[in-house]
């Protein structure tokens, strides 16, 4: 009896350690799926993951430098540029093989895409460049040309141009700011430093008193091009030069043709205090009257500064007893 009771004494003693050892194993465990961590799908929720793919890059052929309207495919020069697949525009060409025979609709820009509207083929009635390029009124002739005429060949498409007719004795300016459509059938300006090509023949844009002046003249002599700058808007101070003015050219006992003269009065009402001679076409300052000249009305200075058109005063020359009316210098001077 004594060793059941000591047994039983035993085993009560070992409840609390039990009971201690599993409650700390529940701790452990507990502890442990607190600490554990989180996958990425969890903690983001339910959203996918993000799965960026490799770009499908097509190849895109556009053009070099600005295309004129009128040129054909073929003559356009390309490279090939990479473009994702998702960023090409919807219809961009690709494959230029079936449209080497078209033109260029209109002008188009340089490092683009092209689209099969901007290119029309021969069938379909192609754009003429040089046909859109004439306004209302005016008109479009071709003349042959030189290596002289066309100025070794600068005088090309976007040149402007003074027409001349040269003869045996003379020169003469047939038309002005004349401006070339053409240069042997091509529309392309003339770019960069190289030498150009020389053409055969040139088309102008002309009106229609210059069309018949240059065909009037084509049979009569040789034609010429003086090339000028397209911001010039000066006219020629001469329009004919004959072989006389040759030999007066550089003779500096050459006098000067003084067809007018006026004394204009100073604020003080002193007459000649400035003399002017209508010498050669312009008025120039003189400091004497020249023989066989004299004043018929002097004028004031105010007036001769602005207001001798507004008061109607009229300056006469005197010569050889003959009055002739030489209109308003002031007027013309300013002309000048």
């Amino acid at each position: 009896m004594a060793t059941r009771s000591n047994s039983k004494a035993r085993r009560g003693d070992r409840s609390p350690l039990i009971a201690a050892a599993l409650l700390l194993g529940a701790v452990i465990v507990a502890v442990s799926f607190q600490l554990r961590p989180v996958p990425a799908s969890s903690a983001a929720g339910s959203q996918a993951p993000v799965v960026v793919g490799e770009f499908d890059v097509v190849s895109v052929p556009v053009p070099t430098e600005p295309v004129t309207a009128g040129k054909r495919v073929k003559d356009i020069r390309f490279r090939l540029v990479s473009f994702p697949r998702q960023q090409v525009p919807a219809g961009a060409l690709t494959d230029l093989s079936e449209i080497q025979n078209y033109s260029a609709a209109s002008s188009l820009p340089a490092n683009l895409p092209l689209f099969r509207e901007n290119f029309l083929s021969s069938g379909m009635g192609g754009i003429n460049p040089v046909i859109e390029s004439i306004p209302q009124g005016m008109r479009a002739m071709t003349v042959r040309v030189d290596a002289t005429t066309a100025v070794e060949g600068w005088a090309g498409s976007g040149s402007v141009v003074d027409v001349l007719l040269v003869e045996k004795d003379r020169t003469s300016v047939v038309a002005e700011k004349i401006k070339v459509l053409s240069a042997e059938r091509s529309v392309s300006p003339v770019e960069g430093a190289a030498a150009p090509s020389v053409p055969t023949t040139v088309t102008l844009l002309v009106t229609q008193e210059q069309c018949l002046a240059i065909n009037t003249a084509i049979p009569r002599g040789k034609m010429a091009f003086a090339l000028r700058s397209v911001r010039d808007e000066d006219k020629w101070t001469d329009t004919v030069f004959t072989a006389d003015n040759l030999k007066t050219l550089n003779n500096e006992e050459r006098r000067a043709q003084v067809s007018g003269v006026v004394s204009v009065k100073n604020k003080a009402g002193q007459t000649g205090a400035s003399t002017f001679a209508l010498t050669d076409g312009r008025w120039t300052k003189t400091s004497v009257i020249p023989e066989g000249f004299g004043v018929k009305h002097d004028v004031d200075s105010s007036e001769a500064s602005g207001s001798s058109a507004k008061a109607g005063l009229k300056l006469q020359k005197i010569q050889k007893g003959q009055i002739v009316d030489m209109g308003d210098p002031s007027a013309q001077a300013a002309k000048r």
